[in-house]
């Protein structure tokens, strides 16, 4: 092995240390940007999720109210669009209590 006299082999693995901490430091805020990215990752898709629920939600009542407008005898009370029965109807009416449901009344 030959060592020059302007390099001594000292300097040299200060040096191979010097690079390797730095590359350290770097995998570390890589990871660390890593980890931001999993979260913001995970709360554009909560978003999404949220886009499509309120998406299928919009398509459903414009379903519902283009076949109340088609049939005028659906119209008459938001129940007969559920399809509950009229017993249940006038049973909360009477206890002054909203349901979709025999259970609620």
């Amino acid at each position: 092995m030959v060592v020059e006299k302007g390099c001594p082999m000292g300097s040299l693995f200060e040096e191979l240390e010097a690079r390797e901490a730095a590359a350290h430091d770097r995998v570390k805020e890589l990871e660390i940007e890593l980890a931001e990215l999993a979260e913001l990752a995970d709360r554009l898709d909560n978003a999404r999720q949220l886009l499509e629920r309120l998406r299928i939600a919009r398509e459903t009542v414009a379903e519902v109210m283009a076949e109340m407008s088609e049939d005028p005898a659906k119209t008459a009370d938001a129940d007969d669009v559920l399809g509950t029965p009229r017993w249940v109807r006038r049973r909360c009416l009477r206890t002054r209590v909203w349901s979709v449901g025999w259970w609620g009344c």
